[in-house]
């Protein structure tokens, strides 16, 4: 099959060329027409581009600017980038239901077109605009190919999904931070606190305690009834029972009073953490119902160390699994890039800076517990200790985990084949840490997230 000119010998038909590059408070496109291009020359480089802002005034704008061109959609080639996310969501839906052809391409795409074709020319919108019309010509007309599909936007309860799971996720990282901080606060103020809530002392009960009585000194002069009822109030009924204990260790704690800067923090961190344990707990709440109801989750629900958030970051970036044609291609897009074949793991991998960030996030929160803090053995524990024996460090090791783990999953929401812990393991997942080991290790991951990717060089995208 030719070009789209060896086809078509002396005739032109209309064809226009569309780069739209989206940002937050305006867009910019343009639309460059084969004919320019034919006629060689540096013209599309200086073609007129269009600034319009993103609203429906600016949507109208960019109706009038297209109409220029022509009233007939079918004669537009469009080229979007994925970064436009949100801010893109209505031009991109707007196209679509105008009927305009469009494909996206990645940004590295259009950064190394930029910089082959423009040199050392300063990166702009208009530029990136004028590259990615540039792009959609070289394609279609003249036959160079370029990893470019379709623009689909992905289903609204999928977007709003993942909107809830990465608030969740952003939420509980700003409350384990209080809470590793409010317990930094309770050794200095309160060191007895620790030995009657033994598991944690940021946990709803000891911080709305603390909230009530700041010092042990206004602890120990309360009413053994007024502690009694405020610790009924958030729950703690066992503790309850055992105030004139905990009055006890208030009368002679070791703690030190708080001076003024302290006091302050003290209150601070006590209204955060309020607040914020309270907004967790109702948008856990509203996840789970939302993951659970997913068509998806009866197959994964068994898979250890993930839960409703981490599940339904998997379940609404995987959208129809169906569009992986293999575990290969699912496995790339999760930006663990799948080699050869071996027994039950992936011998063979590598880390991409690219990949979608959610998912490659989302297998890391599930991989690293299972090699790092299960108490038994695993597969992926297993895996990881080969690679780490055969010389790589801990950031080189871990994506054959996590590669290993998408492609179970992957099998399971592909042949609807439930996730069977005992078929995986062999046994029943080990109990997991204590829950103060746990929540230094949520408070660790996003850090050591960071550094597996930023010891990734260039070549491996």
């Amino acid at each position: 099959m030719g070009t789209l000119l060896a086809r078509l010998g002396q005739e032109l038909p209309e064809r226009n060329y569309l780069g739209l590059d989206v940002g937050y408070k305006e867009h910019v496109a343009t639309v460059i027409s084969l004919k320019t291009f034919i006629r060689g020359g540096e013209r599309w480089k200086r073609a007129r581009c269009l600034h319009f802002p993103s609203t429906r005034k600016g949507l109208d704008k960019l109706q009038r600017y297209l109409c220029s061109y022509s009233a007939d959609p079918q004669t537009f080639l469009g080229i979007c980038e994925p970064t436009g996310g949100c801010y893109g969501a209505t031009v991109y839906q707007y196209l679509l239901d105008q009927g305009y052809l469009m494909w996206m391409t990645e940004n590295a795409l259009t950064r190394h077109m930029r910089e082959k074709i423009m040199g050392g020319i300063a990166k702009t919108d208009e530029v990136d605009a004028r590259v990615m019309a540039r792009i959609c010509y070289l394609h279609e007309a003249v036959g160079e190919e370029f990893k470019l599909r379709p623009l689909r936007l992905a289903k609204p309860e999928d977007v709003n999904l993942l909107a809830m799971c990465r608030d969740s996720w952003k939420l509980n990282q700003m409350v384990v931070r209080g809470k590793n901080q409010f317990g930094q606060l309770m050794a200095v103020v309160f060191p007895e606190l620790k030995t009657f809530f033994t598991k944690s002392v940021s946990t709803i009960a000891p911080v709305s305690l603390i909230g009530a009585y700041p010092t042990p000194g206004d602890l120990a002069a309360a009413s053994t009834e007024e502690v009694k009822e405020a610790m009924w109030k958030v729950g703690a009924y066992h503790h309850a029972k055992r105030v004139a204990e905990l009055q006890e260790l208030a009368r002679s704690s070791s703690g030190l009073l708080p001076d003024p800067g302290r006091a302050w923090r003290l209150q601070w961190l006590t209204d955060f953490l309020l607040s914020n344990l309270k907004a967790q707990a109702e948008l856990e709440k509203q996840v789970e119902v939302s993951v659970t109801q997913h068509a998806g989750y009866k197959w994964i629900e068994a898979v250890p160390y993930s839960g409703p958030p981490t599940l339904g970051v998997i379940l609404a970036v995987t959208g129809d699994v169906n569009r992986f044609s293999t575990y290969r291609k699912y496995v790339a897009y999760t930006g663990y890039f799948a080699g050869l074949e071996k027994s039950q793991t992936i011998d063979r991998t590598r880390m991409s800076k690219k990949g979608n960030r959610n998912l490659k996030r989302a297998y890391f929160q599930i991989a690293a517990p299972l090699v790092w803090f299960d108490r038994g053995d695993n597969p992926y524990k297993e895996l990881f200790g080969c690679k780490v024996a055969e010389g790589r460090p801990w950031y080189k090791a871990m994506p054959f985990v996590c590669a290993a783990l998408a492609r179970h999953i992957y099998h399971c929401l592909k042949y609807e084949d439930p996730y069977d812990v005992e078929k995986a393991f062999g046994t029943s997942v080990s109990s997991s840490a204590s829950e103060t080991v746990r929540t230094d290790l949520e408070a660790d991951l996003d850090e050591r997230f960071e550094v597996m990717e930023a010891h990734l060089t260039p070549e491996e995208g």
